[in-house]
């Protein structure tokens, strides 16, 4: 054998080596395609219900992972916060709307208007009165009419009442510094409350000097003043 390899010549001798080799890859791949049948035979025979495509690959198989921690519990809910709102209008400091806890009283949504002005009548209200939400809670000055009996009073007027003409509407512009709150009420956007205001400043702190004198008064910015502007005057 040995003297005939010596005879071949290199290109002979490189073709028999590259058969050798290629048969001991096939010798090789036969080899592994025998184990992984006789593997997947040997899990048929196990479980006979399993079917072909179920075989588990025993190189990529891992156990599952076990939890043994318990799920934490979920945090309950936080409860609504408890409130009504509230309107407060009429002899107060801050007329506005305001937010209040459920049990408040009349008494508590004054407090949160900043309190009665001197000229409040707080004996006209039942300051303990409980407060439901979207009330309105008026606090009338001294003299004025509670508007419950108003309402209680107009329903008992003969009904020849009825039919008298409308208050006649002031020829515009109005004198500032004569006007009563009846008048300064026919002015757009201006109702009971701000023209009472406007009275009220006149009388505490004198006459008007200008139009922009308005601009003292609670209630009334510079977008309110230009919208009354056309409508007041002062002489």
């Amino acid at each position: 054998m040995h003297s005939i390899w010596d005879k071949l010549e290199w290109r002979e001798r490189a073709t028999l080596l590259g058969v050798y080799a290629a048969s001991l890859v096939l010798v090789s791949l036969l080899s592994y395609g025998w184990g992984r049948s006789a593997a997947e035979q040997l899990l048929l025979s196990a479980n006979p219900q399993a079917s072909s495509d179920e075989v588990i690959d025993l190189s990529e198989a891992q156990p599952a992972p076990t939890n043994t921690e318990s799920p934490a519990p979920e945090p309950p809910a936080p409860s609504a916060t408890e409130e009504l709102v509230v309107h407060v209008s009429g002899a107060v400091k801050k007329a506005g709307v305001y937010r209040l806890a459920r049990d408040s009283r009349v008494v508590d949504a004054i407090e949160q208007a900043g309190g009665a002005t001197a000229s409040a009548d707080l004996n006209a209200l039942n300051l303990a009165e409980p407060l439901t939400d979207g009330q309105k809670v008026h606090v009338p000055r001294k003299g004025e009419t509670p508007p419950s009996a108003s309402a209680a009073a107009a329903s008992t007027v003969p009904s020849a009442r009825t039919t008298s003409p409308p208050k006649a509407t002031p020829k515009f512009p109005i004198d500032l510094n004569t006007a009563t709150a009846e008048q300064l009420e026919a002015i757009p956007g201006i109702g009971p409350v701000l023209a009472q205001r406007i009275v009220e400043y006149r009388n505490t702190h004198g006459k008007f000097h200008s139009v922009d004198d308005l601009l003292e008064v609670q209630g009334i910015g510079p977008k309110r003043l230009e919208n009354m502007r056309p409508y007041v005057t002062v002489h």
